[in-house]
């Protein structure tokens, strides 16, 4: 369109018709139009707030008449592109609002004018949005925690706002009290302690904080602090008051160790609140706190607080700390609380928390008993994502119990934690190795069956088993190997064939299985016992059948049962055989290994029954074959043979019966009478008196293949007495007998055992478990002993032995003065005299000074009961000697106490 000339006029018209025109405008020139504007130029943004951007550009280099700019946001990542204005905006800069914090950010801008918009501008660079840096606000509250004279450690609250960046400096003015120039301290910037200093001398202080935005304002000046030399006995203020956990009624205070200590050591806390704006302090502990953490319940809801701490040394209680900052008892809305399980497939031990509130920048702090952790050398894992936070335990122990508390940054105080006490502790590390160990159900453990020539199955049934099961079988710790392993998916069994079982392969038997996560063991154990009883000469005839013929081809005779004087009852037959004879030996159809091979020049086939009893009666069987064909003989033991078996094993146990023996127990006293053979099937009665004895708790009847028993439990002074025992064969009765009354020989010893009388059994009474003691004190091990005649009583340290006499009556004690290190260690006190007597442990911890009391946790064995020594010997009545004239001779040393096992010969007692 080419420029021209025009005028304008203006009528007016309604239903009746149009009005007389207006006068006409002046001449007016219209203007060429060359089209739509130029693209503007580079897009940056730059950080104003958390929720806004501020967007500059270039104008378009040709505007055309330009009206104004469209600028448009979006999201990195996506290509929704959106306006942020609905008009046209005039200026060069825009103030993009409503942004979400955190968010990442693209911008571009239009130009238009009356024909259209232009073409879209370059993309901003990325931006995130926050709010952009400033320097901090002032710091607060300047204390002093300890002066020298020379110079003063300061502390001071850090400003509440860091202006978007971290606080990395602090600089700090001074200036004499009634003074107005203000003086750097130092060029380069400080962080608490400020030298220099006039002794005498009253300062006041300011502190500035700077971040990467520049310094700060000044705080405001600290009250008027005196350098003088601190020499107060009692503890500084601590310092650094923070909160977290932060419920309704409750609160945990944390603090920092003061910097002084005053002239001892620090030993608790106390910690006081008061309303705001009040001045009556509350003691929140009656008993000083030993750690630098309090949690104060009781608390009003919605109510604001102040609160400091005071440190408690020996001289007393220490300055009050610098008040906190005001806190309400009131939980952050939405708070929830640290949660503790057992990972059902990992076993590891899991903390779990979740926050109600997450920002920027917020990051999860764990801590065990509020100190943070920094140690993960023991497996200790954080794994934190989201809102979400895990503190896993992927070796847990038993050190890990505790109070593990957890805290989020930049939030309103979220925080939360969780004690795990000794015992919780010790169910769930018991639940986490199920977990990480788990084991295979067993129907039935490890078991035997003997099968046809002598071959034995070993096998187990597992509650269920896959297709991919492994197992190992093993003879004495050695893997057994071959093709005749197999198992059942469908019933679970696993079993294992030995060839041949002989005596050879006598010991323990394990069954080790595998599948999956799971393992399950099981063992057993197929050995002879060493102690056999021995027998007596016993015969047995019965007729022999095998088809029809009464003698067979091998002209086989009975089975007959010989009872030997040697250690073992023996089958026997005699039959014709061959070298190449086959002879075979069967109980109840199960084949049996004899230790004695048949003898085939004298045709005589033995079969040693070891330990006569009930268990081994049945049906024995013997077959011979060869070229001949093939013969069988058996014999019944049962019913009245082996009742005949058993009344001759008992004609011989009472013709061997020796005298009875008095042994002493971990429970009482044991009367024993060693025999040539014992089993519990033969007619053999214990008495008391004239009263017959019955297995209980109280009176335990048994024995071994060699001798019978019985055990009076727990005696007492009514079980005084005379004890027989009576073996009674068809023919004869055997007694023996044992007098345990007053007038027995063995009375001293049987009234030692069943009530310990403190005037012949000595006993000990007094010494603690466990000793700590400070560097260079005495140390004083002092008990009472008791028993007649004198006992002996000797000290050991570590194998190293202190011989100590018996004085003062019923006192005995190891003195050392000037303890060191060196007499840390385990101390044993053994008592005895000819009736026996007992031992103690004690453990010995020695510590320097200043330092931290040990906790001493003993590894003590427990106490030991030591047996009188035989033969006992019997008190005498005293006598007096006749007058002689000829010079007497030095009676000979009382016998000395024997010492324990490990006892050094003795050496003069130890004396520091």
């Amino acid at each position: 369109m080419s420029p021209s000339l025009h005028s304008f006029r203006v009528l007016s018209a309604n239903i009746y018709g149009t009005s007389e025109p207006s006068e006409p405008t002046g001449p007016i020139q219209t203007q060429e139009l060359k089209g739509v504007p130029s693209a503007p130029g580079q897009v940056i943004a730059t950080r104003e707030t958390d929720t806004s951007v501020l967007i500059q550009w270039a104008p378009p280099k040709e505007p055309n008449n330009l009206i104004g700019y469209y600028i448009d946001q979006c999201v990195q990542g996506s290509k929704n592109w959106t306006s942020a204005n609905h008009k046209p905006h005039k200026n060069a800069k825009f103030v993009v609002s409503g942004l979400t914090t955190g968010e990442t950010y693209m911008f571009r801008v239009q130009a238009i004018n009356e024909l259209g918009l232009s073409d879209e501008s370059q993309e901003s660079a990325p931006l995130t949005v926050k709010a952009a840096l400033t320097t901090p606000s002032a710091p607060y509250d300047i204390a002093l925690l300890y002066c020298d004279g020379h110079s003063m450690i300061l502390n001071w609250k850090k400003p509440l706002r860091s202006g978007g960046a971290k606080i990395k400096e602090y600089y700090v003015d001074k200036r004499r009290s009634g003074t107005t120039m203000w003086r750097e301290v130092h060029i380069p910037p400080i962080t608490e302690r400020v030298e220099n200093l006039t002794e005498g001398a009253v300062y006041q202080f300011q502190v500035y904080g700077a971040n990467l935005a520049g310094l700060g304002p000044a705080s405001k000046h600290s009250e008027d602090l005196t350098c003088d030399a601190w020499t107060m006995p009692e503890p500084g203020p601590a310092y650094d008051l923070t909160f977290c956990e932060v419920r309704d009624n409750s609160l945990v205070v944390e603090w920092q160790k003061p910097v002084y200590t005053g002239s001892e050591p620090i030993t608790g806390y106390h910690v006081e609140y008061a309303k705001k704006g009040t001045a009556n302090w509350i003691t929140a502990n009656e008993k000083a706190a030993s750690h630098r953490f309090l949690k104060v319940t009781g608390l009003e809801v919605g109510t604001t607080y102040v609160f400091r701490v005071r440190a408690v040394n020996a001289a007393g209680v220490g300055m009050a700390s610098m008040a906190s900052d005001p806190v309400t008892a009131k939980a952050v809305a939405g708070s929830q609380e640290v949660s503790c399980v057992v990972d059902e497939k990992s076993g590891d031990i899991v903390l779990s928390f979740e926050s109600c509130q997450i920002n920027e920048g917020s990051k999860f702090i764990w801590k065990k008993d509020y100190k943070e952790i920094t140690d993960f050398s023991k497996g200790v894992v954080i794994k934190s994502e989201g809102t979400h936070s895990k503190l896993i335990f992927k070796n847990p122990d038993k050190e890990d119990f505790g109070t593990y508390s957890v805290s989020v940054t930049n939030t309103e105080g979220v925080s939360s934690s969780y004690t795990i006490s000794n015992e919780e502790l010790v169910k769930m590390l018991a639940l986490s190795y199920d977990i990480r160990h788990p084991v295979i159900p067993l129907k039935s453990e490890l078991a035997y069956k003997i099968l046809e020539r002598g071959r034995m199955r070993f096998w187990l049934q597992a509650e269920e088993i896959s297709s991919n099961v492994t197992y190992k079988f093993f003879a004495n710790n050695k893997e057994l190997s071959g093709a005749d392993m197999a198992h059942d998916v469908a019933t679970g069994i696993i079993e294992f064939i030995m060839d041949h079982f002989t005596e050879e392969n006598e010991g323990t038997y394990t069954c080790q299985i595998t599948d999956g996560g799971g393992k399950a063991q099981s063992s057993l154990v197929l050995i002879g016992n060493g102690k056999r009883g021995q027998g007596l000469l016993l015969s047995y005839d019965q007729p022999f059948k095998c088809g029809s013929n009464p003698v067979g081809p091998h002209k086989t005779c009975s089975i007959r049962l010989h009872s030997t004087k040697k250690k073992n009852n023996t089958l026997w037959t005699v039959a014709n055989l061959k070298k190449e004879s086959v002879f075979h030996w069967f109980r109840e159809d199960t084949e049996i290994i004899p230790d004695v091979k048949p003898d085939l020049g004298s045709g005589v086939c033995k079969l040693p029954i070891k330990e006569f009893s009930l268990k081994t009666a049945g049906i024995y069987k013997a077959t011979i074959s060869d070229d001949r064909g093939k013969d069988m003989s058996q014999i019944n033991i049962s019913g009245k043979v082996f009742d005949d078996a058993i009344n001759k094993l008992s004609q011989l146990a009472g013709k061997s019966a020796a005298e009875l023996v008095i042994n002493c127990t971990a429970t009482g006293i044991q009367l024993q009478c060693h025999m040539k053979y014992y089993t519990s099937e033969m007619n053999i009665t214990w008495y008391h008196g004239e009263t017959k004895l019955s297995h209980s708790d109280k009176i335990v009847i048994g024995g071994t293949p060699a001798m019978a028993t019985m055990e009076v439990v727990e005696p007492v002074e009514k079980d005084k007495g005379k004890y027989s025992i009576v073996i009674t064969d068809p023919e004869n009765s055997h007694k023996r007998t044992l007098d345990l009354s007053g007038d027995g020989q063995y009375f001293q010893y049987f009234s030692s055992l069943i009530s310990f009388p403190p005037e012949l059994i000595p006993v000990v009474g007094g010494l603690p478990d466990v000793v700590t003691i400070m560097e260079k004190k005495t140390l004083s091990l002092t008990c009472t002993v008791c028993g007649d005649p004198k006992p002996q009583v000797s000290w050991l340290k570590n194998g190293s032995e202190y011989v100590v006499s018996l004085d003062q009556g019923k006192f005995a004690s190891l003195t050392i003065k000037g303890v060191s290190m060196e007499d840390s260690g385990r101390y044993t006190m053994i008592v005895q005299n000819k009736y026996g007597g007992e031992s103690v442990d004690i453990v010995v911890s020695v510590y320097r000074h200043g330092e931290k009391i040990p906790e001493a946790k003993p590894t003590l064995t427990p106490k030991t009961i030591i047996p009188p020594k035989l033969p006992i010997e019997i008190p005498q009545p005293k006598t007096q000697p006749a007058p002689s004239a000829a010079p007497s001779t030095p009676s000979p040393a009382a016998p000395k106490a024997a010492l324990g096992r490990g006892v050094k010969s003795p050496t003069p007692s130890r004396r520091k």
